[in-house]
């Protein structure tokens, strides 16, 4: 199930998408918004539910254009608009489809697909890893690390049963796992796996009973992906 969530001040319009989005299998609507700046304020404290975004590009205060700008690791977005100009702007923010109005179902069905089979390509992806350690590949499932550590030209990979140290950088870690929603950057020296997350404040984190540190630069970024209230 794909959660969506519409913005478009033109009420006629968002009525329209409102009726396309409850009447697609997969598709569930969370929220529908006539205000970008209240629609940004619920992405933002909402990042982590939301897989996809219907925005219209011409809107007063915040375009649909510059919502994906204004927002780190913006959700994936259909961009709807009346005019094509917009359309090469629009494609530097993950815009995965562009639909003009007056808009149509089976455009918009086929807008859809495209997300569907991005959201199959990133379910299929291995659930594990092989960690090279004294010339030995050991397979280590995700499921199992608590986090990583980086150790100067080493990264400690910490399990709930040991602890692997590999020739790896935390650039490296953090590539791997881009498309793992488990595992977020803390530190510049510590990814976890929120799994294992028991409590945080502004400065530490929990994990398994070890300290974590929380570098400020992550700090938003962890804040927004937890359901935070």
């Amino acid at each position: 199930m794909i959660s969506c969530i519409i913005v478009d001040d033109d009420q006629v319009a968002l009525n329209l998408v409102k009726h396309f989005v409850t009447n697609t299998d997969g598709l569930n609507l969370l929220q529908a918004f006539t205000e970008s700046v209240e629609a940004s304020d619920f992405i933002r404290k909402n990042h982590a539910t939301i897989d996809l975004i219907f925005p219209d590009v011409e809107m007063p205060n915040l375009t649909g254009i510059e919502m994906p700008a204004s927002i780190k690791d913006f959700p994936p977005v259909i961009l709807i608009s009346s005019k094509e100009k917009y359309a090469i702007q629009a494609f530097d923010h993950r815009v995965l489809h562009y639909l003009l109005k007056p808009l149509e179902y089976s455009k918009f069905l086929k807008a859809i697909e495209r997300v569907f089979v991005e959201r199959m390509a990133e379910t299929n992806q291995l659930d594990y890893l092989f960690v090279k350690e004294n010339g030995l590949l050991t397979k280590v499932g995700y499921k199992d690390i608590l986090y990583f550590e980086a150790l100067g030209d080493y990264v400690k990979v910490h399990t709930k049963d040991k602890a692997h140290v590999v020739n790896s950088t935390m650039k490296s870690i953090e590539d791997k796992l881009r498309m793992n929603q488990h595992f977020i950057r803390v530190h510049r020296s510590y990814h976890i796996n929120l799994t294992y997350l028991q409590s945080f404040d502004s400065e530490i984190a929990i994990i398994s009973n070890k300290t974590i540190p929380i570098g400020s630069k992550y700090r938003s970024e962890l804040q927004n992906r937890l359901m935070v209230i």
